[in-house]
């Protein structure tokens, strides 16, 4: 696989140039494998540590020389794990190398503050968060997973998350402001504020469910860019079979099954890889910056990256357009409002 095989894009108007795709929050956080059927992290013991934290720094390390220069995690990953496992790979590089990265993290749901959005809030969970990844700033901040209405009016109000990081965002702390959620009207409300510099759409920029397509128009007609998380959704389209993902996906999602079931079918009739069109079906969408999976390990960096640049015959794209039709409509995602 080549070095730095992966073009940037423009991030809206933060003046970012991101590679098209991102590595998300779950590097070194890798799964039991000693009898324990997949279903836990690895144990507390210094030894189970030292196996999380290699895991990490070569995720990372591999992740950078494939082109990759956009992490993301969040203090909710892993219970704080996943921040500081980041910190650990970033740490390993050479200066030069961490200076060229672009790396956002998440505020507004903390394991030890869940769901606040007001100032004093943001600035704690912050402080811990630069702690962790080992930097005094970040070049985007996103607030994550507001719930409610009352969520973004806290959030944009007086005293607000919005008010502290554009705050911080004038100090040189933090390079971009972002609204991580998955309902619509969040996404929306931020975008026409005109206080966001970016928007994260999970779960619903997929062959699964396209209903985030109004709002990524939306956000490219207001200069904010998108950052599309989730393509395989839970694993779902990553190119195994789905009954065998479902296993480990979250109960909420169970939804998406019977649509990824009769994608899996119809790409082992032609001899596809779902993991390629999906990954690529986001990356097609020029209105999309960067394509953000959560790869844990190097093995799962290198397969998110072959998913991004295997070549794909362009009839494929007219076929699946036909067979997506053909499904009918899609399970309800953020455009009806659903938060997970």
């Amino acid at each position: 696989m080549s070095e730095m095989a992966l073009p940037r894009r423009r991030l809206g108007h933060t003046g970012f140039q991101v590679s098209i795709l991102g590595a998300g929050g779950w590097l070194g956080l890798l799964y039991e494998p000693r009898g324990g059927g997949g279903s836990g992290l690895w144990g507390t013991t210094s030894q189970d540590q030292a196996l999380r934290e290699k895991a990490a720094i070569e995720a990372v390390h591999r992740a950078v020389a494939l082109g990759i220069n956009y992490f993301d995690t969040a203090p909710m990953y892993g219970n704080g794990e996943a921040e500081r496992l980041l910190g650990v790979g970033l740490s390993a590089l050479l200066p030069e190398a961490r200076a060229g990265l672009i790396v956002s993290t998440k505020v507004g749901w903390h394991p030890e503050r869940p769901h606040r959005y007001d100032a004093d809030s943001v600035h704690w969970s912050l402080e811990q968060s630069l702690r962790k990844l080992f930097t005094d700033r970040l070049g985007i901040v996103h607030i994550h997973y507001p719930l409610t209405d009352e969520h973004m009016d806290e959030m944009l109000g007086r005293g607000g998350a919005v008010e502290a990081l554009e705050r911080l965002k004038a100090q040189g702390v933090v390079g971009a402001i972002s609204l991580g959620v998955r309902p619509h009207r969040f996404l929306r409300r931020a975008i026409m504020s005109r206080r966001f510099d970016a928007i994260m759409t999970p779960y619903d920029y997929s062959p699964l469910r396209a209903s985030a397509a109004p709002i990524i128009e939306l956000a490219a007609a207001h200069d904010v860019g998108v950052i599309n998380a989730s393509p395989y959704i839970g694993g779902l389209l990553a190119g195994v079979d789905p009954d065998l993902a479902a296993a480990q996906r979250p109960p909420d999602l169970a939804r998406d099954l019977e649509r990824a079931r009769a994608l899996w079918q119809w790409c082992q009739a032609r001899n596809l890889d779902l993991g390629v069109l999906a990954m690529q079906f986001s990356l097609r969408n020029e209105h999309i910056a960067t394509t953000l999976a959560g790869p844990r390990s190097m093995a799962e960096v290198e397969a998110n990256v072959r998913h991004a640049t295997t070549p794909v015959p362009r009839d494929v794209w007219a076929d699946l357009d036909a067979f997506l039709q053909s499904l009918g409509p899609w399970a309800p995602g953020g455009e009806a409002g659903v938060p997970a």
